[in-house]
């Protein structure tokens, strides 16, 4: 599943379990499984960060003397910002299911978008050393050293918000809880990021919000799915990479007949 950013990212689907989420630097721009891609510049920005605690050399300064205005006024500063992490904390550790509340907002378009921005800022790993080195052959790209996977709770969330097991925006590869450890998923993701550093244009439909998901019947989809299961077989290069291959030389043929 692909989708689309402002500069034509693509996703793709599938999900992943991690530590909990934690205030992180944004990530660059990614593709994922179902491709999906943002018409609009997306800003992401860590969040949860706690509020600021009052220094030891704040609470020493002349006036903050305990039991006095300033020292309350800290005190009351300092609770607010315990607050503030406690439910950062347990909004770390909630477990979405049924009933839970979220299920529906995250559905929604606008949660799709901003779960999607999120995960895209959360900690991400590359490709699996093994995994990787089979799939430079098998896609016939080593660029696909660029490809990130992300796999976190906050990641599950986005793949499951998109209905996905998995999916690839840009360099980025989103993973559900039940598509870790899958080889053929993250051989399907492969494909679509194989696509994506290649500059192949993606199409779909847009959920709403400016993300654009690729459906399941159409021909990238389909190509990614056979590649998955030729990787997960042992073939030694991708059915599509074949197939371009051969269009390629056919095309060569014509030019010089």
């Amino acid at each position: 599943m692909r989708t689309r950013q402002t500069r034509h990212a693509r996703v793709r689907s599938a999900p992943v379990s991690a530590p909990p989420d934690v205030p992180r630097a944004p990530s660059p721009r990614p593709y994922w499984a179902g491709r999906c891609r943002s018409r609009r510049e997306q800003v992401v920005r860590a969040h949860g960060s706690g509020s600021r605690q009052p220094s030891d050399r704040q609470a020493s300064r002349p006036g903050a003397r305990r039991g006095g205005p300033v020292h309350q006024m800290l005190r009351l500063q300092q609770a607010a910002g315990n607050a503030a992490v406690a439910r950062a904390v347990e909004e770390a550790r909630h477990e979405h299911g049924p009933g839970c509340g979220h299920g529906q907002a995250d559905a929604a378009p606008a949660g799709q978008l901003d779960l999607i921005n999120e995960a895209m800022a959360t900690p991400s790993t590359q490709l699996p050393g093994a995994f990787l080195s089979k799939a430079q052959s098998f896609y016939q790209n080593d660029r696909l050293s660029a490809g990130r996977v992300h796999s976190n709770p906050t990641a599950q969330r986005a793949t499951e918000a998109m209905g996905a097991r998995a999916m690839t925006i840009e360099n980025h590869i989103f993973l559900g809880a039940s598509a870790i450890g899958d080889t053929e998923t993250l051989a399907h993701e492969a494909s679509h990021l194989n696509a994506n550093l290649s500059g192949v244009k993606e199409t779909g439909r847009d959920n709403g919000a400016g993300v654009t998901v690729t459906d399941p019947g159409q021909s990238s989809e389909v190509a990614a799915t056979a590649d998955g299961a030729a990787f997960a077989a042992g073939a030694e290069f991708a059915p599509s990479v074949v197939a371009q291959r051969s269009a390629t030389d056919a095309h060569a043929e014509d030019a010089t007949a």
